[in-house]
């Protein structure tokens, strides 16, 4: 997982502008020394580099709403997954858990569908649209910004094990693995597009 983050954040950085870059060096200049307490930061809700301006922030957000999401958010978690077929509930299947959170008023991210389906059929995934806090900005600007979401995942059991019994089926059993073509539209759960937060 930290090698597809990385990989995003390094292609990602390619394609941003001199001023984009510029913004980012500023807050991250001194952030390596500081990086050993990232888990304490995020616990925190703190960031380990300056509160950035509102201003930094929507230079950020106009060219990449991921690179802006970080600069407000730190180290905080992004996402979690939870995996649906784990669920010891009446409600252990995706459709039933959408239909269940959107008839509670949940909001679902609709990109690409609300429900997002591996090429082999094997992997379903959905996500909450994140959740918008009040961020006060150094300048002392205040504006609403996106933080966290849930994700949900069902994995699906291998058709090669589909003769066991539901009793005797093991994680091992199931579909395993990252399907990029979802995980791009899962991602869209912070975007301001699902948040409706600009």
């Amino acid at each position: 997982m930290y090698t597809c983050s990385l990989s995003l954040s390094l292609s990602l950085s390619l394609s941003l502008s001199l001023s984009a870059h510029a913004v980012i060096s500023k807050y991250t200049r001194g952030a390596s020394q500081l990086s050993k307490y990232a888990s304490v930061a995020s616990a925190l809700g703190t960031l380990t580099w300056p509160l950035p301006s509102a201003n930094d922030y929507k230079i950020l957000a106009r060219e990449s709403e991921y690179a802006a999401w970080t600069l407000v958010n730190g180290y905080a978690l992004n996402h979690l997954t939870i995996s649906v077929h784990q669920l010891r509930s009446s409600i252990n299947k995706i459709s039933e858990l959408n239909a269940f959170l959107q008839d509670s008023g949940i909001k679902l991210n609709s990109e690409g569908g609300i429900l997002k389906v591996s090429l082999d059929g094997g992997l379903l995934q959905s996500s909450t649209v994140a959740d918008s806090i009040l961020f006060k900005f150094a300048d002392g600007d205040t504006m609403p910004v996106p933080a966290s979401y849930i994700e949900f995942a069902e994995r699906l059991v291998l058709e090669k094990f589909l003769h066991l019994p539901s009793s005797e089926v093991q994680e091992w059993h199931r579909r395993d693995g990252f399907e990029v073509g979802n995980a791009d539209k899962i991602f869209e759960s912070t975007s301001s597009s699902q948040t409706g937060v600009h």
